[in-house]
């Protein structure tokens, strides 16, 4: 992708966050969380416009949106939720999201068992996960899946990517912008499997699993 491209983007992205904010009497609150996120996103590897594309398509239900119309997309998702979020946590959310895409992007995390993961999915150029990721690891954070839950989502990932890249992929390997619905499924399923059903001899947990996403 064209620098010049990226940078006007980013440009443009700022400078109307910086005019809004200005104009609502809210820039110093919340300057300093705008400053963390391109600090946080500074260089090639985490380049803001990046990371502000993969976030968008998790806001946007997994819709990529082209990097021309970054700002375009992104001023009418900022437009959208400012009706019912405030422009303070908004700012603060976006914050915390480049943190979580820092760390992904760049394997820089300190668990050796997670970082273990991460980096075999960077290492297979899987980029297109990092939207579904950013939202794992935001589910983490905030202790809504422990670490055992967090490694096998990690490693349902990995199975797919390694599916997916492999010499003849099957028909029903999907893209990661509409994966996370099936793969948290899966893991709700995994976790919470009634007992008695997971006692079955006779049921394999593929079956079950079948089973119970077509009940649902």
């Amino acid at each position: 992708m064209d620098k010049n491209v990226l940078a006007e983007e980013t440009g443009k992205i700022r400078n109307f966050v910086f005019q809004d904010l200005k104009n609502s009497g809210m820039l110093n609150e919340v300057y300093s969380y705008w400053v963390e996120l391109e600090n946080n996103l500074s260089g090639d590897l985490y380049h803001p416009v990046n990371f502000i594309r993969d976030y968008l398509t998790i806001q946007n239900g997994g819709k990529i949106t082209e990097f021309e119309n970054l700002a375009k997309d992104f001023i009418i998702f900022y437009a959208k939720i400012t009706k019912y979020q405030s422009k303070n946590v908004i700012i603060k959310n976006l914050c915390r999201y480049s943190l979580y895409y820092k760390k992904i992007a760049s394997g820089c995390i300190s668990d050796p068992d997670i970082k273990e993961k991460i980096d075999i999915i960077n290492s297979c150029g899987a980029k297109d996960a990092y939207p579904f990721l950013m939202e794992v690891f935001e589910d983490y954070d905030f202790a809504h899946i422990n670490k055992h839950m967090l490694l096998d989502i990690l490693d349902t990932v990995i199975s797919f990517i390694e599916e997916r890249n492999s010499v003849s992929p099957s028909q029903i390997a999907l893209s990661f912008a509409g994966l996370s619905k099936e793969i948290n499924k899966m893991m709700v399923l995994k976790d919470y499997m009634p007992k008695f059903v997971t006692e079955n001899p006779e049921i394999s947990d593929l079956t079950t699993i079948n089973s119970l996403s077509n009940a649902g």
